[in-house]
């Protein structure tokens, strides 16, 4: 019993509520966890654990047809973790969910202070400038994974393994579709994996894993060392998270700082030019619809294609 269906990213685009909007079809037997993380240590140059350690997040699963997870850090594994994938789950559906990058960074960026793993007081420009003295050999090391927000965005990088392991099994999706026409979105992908839509919900998604910052940095300590103690726990009982989320965030909440500036949209903009120049282009090839925010990059794309 192994999934069949994996959501494999990318991180902060939404993967959260697609996983919770899928889960809800009774033809779906989600993980006990959504974020599993299995074949992760791939990512880090370790070896995976007993197959039995999977099989058990999917110990209920019945006789459901679409078994379901969601590790949105696994489209960073490129071409050794697809290919892991595909060996151990054979003909698996992949499902990516595309945000615009400079939008998905800054979610990121504000998620790692509020995770305390980056200086509250950090600007766009030192984070880049950090994060850009690192090199591949550096991010084997996990706790460095902060530091990845900025290349977590050039999916020319990583997705064209993807699609050479998986083809017309992987399925790309844009986080602003997902957003404004779930319906259509959801329906889409039940087709995608032979499932009936109707037993799918027909309104807005509820948005989850949204970050927030915090009030009094002791509290937010304290909280995050209990979420740590607890996490297997809480990960295998959803609502009790959210029940306990929804108190924490009345109790030391604050709305994200939006992070502005000439400088910072400069900086951005320019950073994923190239990626996303590369990512159009490789959609117009594979025949995937292109979305918004890459349709300045459709002319060159179609043209280079023509010739």
């Amino acid at each position: 019993m192994l999934a069949n269906a994996v959501i494999i990213g990318a991180e902060k685009a939404g993967t959260t509520s697609l996983f919770r909007a899928l889960s809800s079809h009774p033809d779906v037997a989600p993980a006990s966890v959504k974020e599993t993380r299995y074949f992760q240590p791939l990512m880090y140059g370790s070896p995976l654990e007993p197959i039995e350690v999977y099989e058990r997040y999917f110990a209920d699963a019945g006789d459901r047809p679409v078994r379901l997870e969601a590790s949105p850090r696994y489209l960073y594994g490129g071409q050794p973790l697809a290919s892991a994938l595909r060996e151990m789950l054979g003909p698996a559906r992949t499902i990516v969910v595309l945000r615009e990058p400079a939008k998905r960074f800054l979610s990121f960026f504000a998620s790692q202070k509020a995770r305390l793993r980056i200086p509250e007081e950090m600007t766009v420009a030192e984070y880049a400038a950090r994060a850009d003295a690192m090199d591949d050999a550096d991010f084997l090391e996990p706790a460095n994974h902060r530091w990845f927000g900025l290349r977590g965005g050039c999916y020319a990088d990583w997705l064209p393994a993807w699609h050479a392991v998986f083809g017309e099994s992987l399925a790309i999706v844009d986080f602003d579709d997902l957003v404004r026409t779930p319906d259509r979105v959801l329906s889409d992908l039940a087709e995608f994996l032979s499932l009936s839509p109707e037993a799918l919900p027909a309104t807005a998604l509820p948005i989850e894993n949204r970050t927030a910052a915090y009030r009094n940095r002791r509290l937010q300590w304290l909280a995050l060392a209990a979420n740590r103690r607890l996490e297997v726990v809480l990960r295998r009982n959803y609502r009790l998270k959210q029940h306990l989320r929804s108190a924490y965030l009345r109790l030391n909440g604050r709305t994200v700082n939006e992070v502005t500036g000439t400088n910072v949209h400069a900086l951005l903009a320019e950073r994923y030019r190239e990626p996303n120049a590369r990512l159009c282009a490789d959609l117009v090839a594979w025949g995937v619809d292109v979305p918004e925010w890459l349709h300045p990059f459709l002319p060159a794309a179609k043209s280079s294609r023509s010739a």
